[in-house]
């Protein structure tokens, strides 16, 4: 999905819309692959949440702000270690 690059927001977005739709049991490596792109700042997540209010997805912007939930001890702790 991501590949250790910076990527455009609106790939980000289309990921996270893919992972909205899916049913939750398939959802890990999805999500692990969201998480990373943001752990590791290879996504700016203000970018993401402003083209999501442009585009008027508030669905998409509450699975954003859960994922982060999820997430955050992680983005707090600087990140993780392989």
């Amino acid at each position: 999905m991501f590949e250790g690059q910076v990527h455009d927001p609106q790939v980000f977005i289309a990921a996270l819309r893919e992972y909205h739709a899916s049913q939750p049991q398939q959802r890990g490596s999805m999500a692990n692959a969201l998480s990373e792109a943001i752990i590791a700042k290879r996504v700016d997540l203000a970018e993401v949440r402003h083209a999501l209010l442009a585009l008027g997805e508030p669905d998409l912007m509450e699975t954003l702000d859960r994922l982060l939930d999820l997430i955050e001890p992680y983005i707090e702790e600087g990140g993780v270690e392989e």
